[in-house]
């Protein structure tokens, strides 16, 4: 089966039109920028902090105010779910995404990848996921770490998870063209600078690839630039998003009332989330790194707290990828 690289696929969607679809005048007025090399997404899971609770993440509204903010598309947390919770076939997405200008970029998938007896159930997962990707010409999947075990187990887990991705990432390349590269993530097992080593050490290059986060690296303890180079050779896919070693101490209070004490575990956390720019990582070797390494394909801006509303949070970080980002490589 013929499979686009992304080059052929990005050239063939430019060039058909746009097809017509429920899209809103607010969104057909705006598209989303271009750049020949780059292109931006945002997560939906950015959306949870606005979205009344227990209610579920109104997707077209997401894609509205992506396509407004010049993102060139979406991350789809909790798929295939969160297409059925808005009365979505993956067909009628593509058409969503299409009549907006925007592209399907990835999911976030994840599962116990050291148990054995969740791999059939996490495979099948994954082939639908992959399927998804194939379908749209995306070559990269986010998968996420699994939980973490205790400290004595932790070299094992690596062992079995390393040997179980490893098959999963041969399927995904060699059945669907798809690179799958891995999102490290605080309080999982790809939290710290030696599990992120461990990690790159224990798991085989040829399939299994890099999805960094650059604040939960930085929160999770690791040098940021030096993970990025160490690894850019296998860089499928990136989070940027800033964050600070020193957050405010004050409670979190996202716009939807959800409340967390400044003092705990997770008022932390959120508090160290910040927009791009509004923290202390450094973005602009990051992005010399890209470009020296001809990178081409998604840099995703999961902001994981929104403190006063989604336009001003996205107006921040797109002011800072076009004066600070753009200039360096587009």
């Amino acid at each position: 089966m013929f499979l686009p690289t992304r080059r052929q696929f990005l050239a063939a969607t430019a060039a058909s039109p746009l097809m017509a679809h429920s899209v809103s005048a607010y969104a057909a007025a705006t598209k989303p920028l271009q750049r020949p090399n780059i292109l931006y997404a945002v997560s939906t899971g950015s959306w949870g902090p606005v979205t009344p609770p227990g209610q579920p993440l109104p997707l077209l509204k997401i894609l509205d105010e992506t396509a407004a903010a010049g993102f060139n598309g979406v991350r789809l947390t909790g798929f295939p779910a969160i297409l059925a919770s808005n009365n979505l076939t993956l067909e009628q997405y593509g058409d969503e995404l299409a009549s907006r200008g925007l592209q399907f970029s990835t999911v976030s998938f994840g599962g116990q990848y050291y148990d054995a007896t969740q791999h059939a159930d996490i495979t099948a997962k994954a082939r639908e996921a992959l399927a998804a990707h194939q379908r749209f010409g995306a070559t990269a999947m986010v998968f996420f770490p699994p939980s973490p075990v205790p400290k004595h187990d932790e070299l094992e887990a690596f062992r079995k998870m390393a040997a179980y991705l490893r098959d999963l990432g041969k399927m995904a390349v060699e059945e669907y063209g798809v690179r799958m590269g891995l999102h490290n993530h605080t309080d999982t097992l790809v939290e710290n600078q030696q599990q992120v080593n461990r990690f790159l050490e224990s798991t085989d290059p040829r399939y299994v690839f890099c999805a960094w986060d650059s604040a939960h690296l930085l929160v999770g303890g690791c040098d940021v630039p030096t993970t990025y180079q160490k690894s850019i050779d296998r860089l499928v896919y990136t989070d940027f998003k800033d964050a600070t070693l020193a957050p405010s101490a004050a409670d979190y209070l996202a716009p939807n009332g959800t409340h967390y004490a400044g003092d705990s575990h997770t008022g932390k956390f959120y508090n160290a989330m910040l927009e791009l720019g509004r923290g202390q990582i450094d973005f602009v070797p990051l992005m010399k790194l890209l470009k020296d390494a001809n990178y081409r394909g998604w840099i995703n801006h999961d902001l994981d707290t929104i403190r006063v509303s989604i336009d001003e949070s996205w107006g921040i970080s797109m002011k800072y990828i076009q004066e600070k980002l753009d200039p360096l490589y587009t």
